[in-house]
């Protein structure tokens, strides 16, 4: 049974999402559009609930499980939730959201996220599926990424890839701070700078 995070991750993703139809529009508009793209918002959440809840599930078998490596166990960190905020130098604007990060490995975890830009013109957000990498450094701190980046905004969607290098506390309780820079390559490429927080489940 999935996690209860992914259900509200899930509810985020639906109320940001733009309705099938808006009383605003001109009555002129078609009948037939509207349907069309009533659907295609639809399919489009679907997608995104059937992916987190994929990534749901995988973090947490891997979770429960010991690494054995070298002839000793090694314990895979817990899920964790928490905020993020940031600044988006092509859109020269503030974003604020959330992220998931689900641990695969003693150094690898997904990272789904959402990212929303409140107060600029057309109601912008960004949803990633990023993969994060620990490399074997002296303390674990730094790490490196990527993974698949969706813009929408005005009614028109964007897809793209991240790319990105940051640093996480390991050792702070009861949650993990942690400053990344990031590039997103699409058809409105952008580089941000962000900070959060990630608090174990």
């Amino acid at each position: 049974m999935p996690s209860p995070v992914f259900y509200i991750f899930y509810i985020i993703i639906i109320y940001r999402l733009p309705p099938s139809s808006c009383i605003s529009r001109s009555l002129s508009l078609s009948l037939s559009h509207l349907q069309s793209r009533s659907v295609g918002v639809t399919r489009l959440t679907l997608r995104i609930g059937v992916v987190v809840a994929g990534l749901v599930a995988v973090s947490t078998t891997a979770q429960g499980q010991r690494r054995v490596r070298g002839g000793r166990a090694v314990l895979v960190d817990r899920p964790a939730v928490g905020p993020r905020v940031g600044y988006d130098f092509d859109a020269d604007h503030v974003f604020v959201g959330g992220q998931l990060n689900l641990p695969v490995g003693r150094r690898w975890a997904l990272v789904p996220s959402a990212e929303f830009y409140p107060g600029l013109t057309g109601s912008p957000f960004r949803l990633n599926a990023d993969l994060k990498f620990h490399p074997p450094t002296v303390y674990g701190m730094f790490y490196v990424g990527g993974g698949f980046a969706y813009r929408h905004a005005s009614g028109a969607g964007d897809a793209g890839a991240n790319l990105f290098a940051g640093w996480e506390g390991r050792r702070a309780r009861p949650f993990k701070p942690f400053l990344e820079a990031k590039f997103v390559f699409a058809d409105n490429s952008s580089f941000n700078v962000e900070a959060g927080l990630n608090f174990p489940l």
